[in-house]
């Protein structure tokens, strides 16, 4: 359908008249009627304030493969849909990590608390170690797909969180086992 058609069609499925989407527009009835004839076309403002009235997308006007005027509206919708997952998504990579690091710190102070010393405890600081890094890996798995449906980027701070949760239990494993021998989830002195 082509935008003469289309303009005709909502001006009288509105029921309104040539002359009161004249005036509406603030046109002459003859250009609202040269544009359904298609001797003419509106200026991009016309359109727009066209698209206004009859609650329609431009796109709608200006391409003739769009029949319908709620599939573009639909689209849109669909778009604003993936935004919001994707920013949900985030929120829950960024929750996992810190969630995965209070599970790999709670396992092993639970652990430690049993036992006035936590000497030869490694065995229990890798469950722990390994538990946290499988309930972070559910943020990475958030991570992948956020980048699917839409792709955002994460703000400064939300970058900066995800690292120093994401790189807290690797580094002070790292550390505490070259400098205590110990295999821990946090620094362990």
């Amino acid at each position: 359908m082509i935008f003469k058609e289309k303009l005709t069609k909502l001006r009288k499925s509105n029921g309104m008249s040539q002359e009161e989407l004249a005036e509406k527009i603030e046109v002459s009835r003859q250009a609202i009627s040269k544009w359904e004839l298609g001797d003419s076309i509106p200026d991009s403002d016309k359109i727009v304030a066209l698209s206004k009235i009859f609650n329609v997308t431009t796109d709608y006007f200006l391409k003739d493969e769009i029949e319908n005027p709620t599939a573009t509206i639909i689209i849109q919708d669909s778009s604003e849909k993936k935004i919001i997952i994707s920013k949900l998504l985030r929120f829950f990579e960024t929750l996992s990590y810190a969630i995965g690091l209070l599970v790999a710190w709670t396992i092993w102070i639970k652990e430690c608390n049993k036992f006035l010393y936590c000497e030869g405890r490694a065995p229990m600081g890798a469950v722990a170690i390994l538990i946290g890094f499988l309930v972070q890996s559910l943020g990475i798995a958030c991570h992948s797909f956020a980048n699917y449906f839409h792709k955002s980027k994460l703000t400064l701070g939300q970058t900066y969180l995800n690292l120093i949760f994401l790189v807290f239990i690797p580094l002070s494993t790292l550390f505490t086992m070259c400098l205590n021998f110990r295999l821990a989830p946090y620094p362990y002195y």
